[in-house]
């Protein structure tokens, strides 16, 4: 049987709403709201939503819904760490920009093998025309370069451009719990033409996965809310496993 995709995702959603919220998201709301504002707000940022927007591939899931995500929660991550490191609020909003631009170009090239060093170099490509220094642009591919899981990552060198590579991982996997049972595995599953047999047999693979990028998290705030984000995703990834198995697993 071919599989309802729209009705999947609905339910999906249903399921994780009656989830509690991660303590990431109730802990930094003023964060999480600056960094909103930011992204609609800011001239570099829109400029280069403009013009890469049509260029991310939701076919794979990492789409500009994605990479809107990953860009606002990469911003407000950046604000929490510098802020702790007492940086000037300059700095510090600059950084936020420099992380934003870095989501939206993380995944430019996905559908590339070594997309991560793939797309640092293609995001070269895009900044020039970029008010941005050396050492900001640098920042960026060095960021996008380092956002592949299960990698060991190459050292940035400056401690703020090593802070923006580290928060652009961490926003990046927050999207491994709830956005990955709500929003990724739809369009995946989408884009492959699954049947509803092999996505069954592939859910325990993708879920053991999933598991392991808990231990992966890289800021001081990755590591202490991303584990809690992973595990509610997990929840709602088992529930959702279930109600397919329950509809689907005798066809």
């Amino acid at each position: 049987m071919d599989l309802n995709i729209h009705k999947l995702r609905m339910e999906a959603a249903r399921i994780a709403a009656r989830h509690r919220r991660p303590a990431f998201y109730l802990q930094f709301q003023a964060p999480l709201a600056m960094a909103r504002g930011l992204y609609h707000s800011n001239p570099l940022v829109k400029e280069l939503r403009d013009l890469v927007g049509s260029r991310l591939s939701e076919d794979l899931g990492h789409g500009l819904f994605h990479s809107t995500r990953v860009s606002i929660e990469s911003a407000a991550l950046i604000f929490v760490e510098a802020e702790g490191q007492q940086l000037p609020p300059e700095h510090i909003q600059r950084l936020m920009v420099l992380g934003q631009l870095a989501g939206l170009l993380h995944d430019i090239c996905r559908g590339e093998d070594n997309h991560a060093s793939a797309g640092a170099l293609e995001a070269a490509r895009v900044l020039v025309s970029f008010p941005l220094s050396g050492e900001e642009t640098q920042s960026i591919c060095c960021a996008i370069a380092n956002h592949e899981a299960f990698v060991q990552p190459v050292p940035c060198g400056l401690p703020w451009a090593q802070m923006v590579s580290d928060c652009l991982y961490d926003a990046d996997k927050f999207r491994w719990g709830l956005d990955n049972f709500t929003q990724t595995v739809w369009h995946l599953a989408e884009s492959q033409n699954l049947s509803t047999r092999e996505l069954i047999d592939r859910f325990p693979w993708g879920m053991t996965g999933i598991a392991r990028i808990r231990e992966t998290f890289r800021s001081a705030v990755g590591r202490q809310y991303g584990p809690d984000i992973i595990d509610v995703g997990i929840e709602i990834g088992k529930e959702v496993y279930q109600y397919l198995v329950q509809i689907y697993g005798n066809e």
